[in-house]
């Protein structure tokens, strides 16, 4: 009855975790200009655009190292194999966006919204995701070594195989419905079996001594 009921838990918080993930945006005319401003300036200096608007801007293959985009708009975005090293999200609206492939080791994301993200095979070693939200978010084979101040982070509904949380910190974090097969928590600190009784994993996901995951039903 047990696994019957967390079943039913983790379909319906994919459920509502896609349900809400936002279709790919259209840049606007405006958004295609500053884009490119922002391109041609990526070797001269350190980018500022704060609170800019940049929802459905494509930046694939960018060097945006140490940008300083916090409480921009960039959902639908793409980012996919960008160089974006230290870059600061802070409250950020990244919902939607495409990270597949990049760095962003180092990056702050405290409140940043990252709701239906596609970070297949990103870095994330070593950033700050205070208050963010990766509800639904593609994390596959994302290398989130080091996890830095996690307070009120949720992974909810992500699907995270694969995925590296090797030495990071994860008390309280929400891994509600996560997907977490083939997962790496070698050396993870303050994960407990009540985090991980709401996720679902296999016999390939590593987990710290003496903890236990529920298996996924497929």
């Amino acid at each position: 009855m047990k696994s019957v009921r967390a079943a039913m838990l983790m379909a319906a918080i994919f459920a509502v975790a896609f349900h809400h993930a936002p279709a790919m945006a259209q840049p606007t005319p405006e958004v295609e200009a500053l884009a490119a401003r922002i391109k041609a300036d990526q070797y001269r200096t350190i980018i500022n655009c704060e609170g800019c608007n940049l929802a459905g801007a494509n930046f694939d293959g960018q060097f945006l190292r140490l940008a300083a985009l916090q409480g921009a708009d960039m959902r639908g975005a793409s980012f996919r194999g960008a160089d974006m090293t230290g870059v600061h999200f802070n409250r950020a609206k990244l919902d939607g966006a495409s990270f597949a492939g990049a760095n962003m080791a180092g990056a702050v994301l405290l409140g940043a919204s990252l709701r239906g993200a596609d970070l297949s095979d990103a870095r994330l070693d070593a950033v700050r995701v205070h208050d963010a939200d990766f509800t639904g978010a593609n994390l596959q084979r994302a290398n989130l070594r080091m996890l830095e101040y996690v307070h009120r982070l949720t992974f909810a509904g992500a699907d995270a195989r694969g995925a590296i949380f090797r030495h990071s910190y994860l008390a309280r974090v929400n891994f509600t419905g996560t997907d977490l097969r083939g997962a790496d928590f070698t050396r993870a600190k303050g994960l407990t079996d009540k985090q991980l009784s709401l996720a679902c994993g296999d016999e390939t996901t590593i987990l710290p001594p003496d903890l236990t995951i529920p298996r996924c039903a497929n």
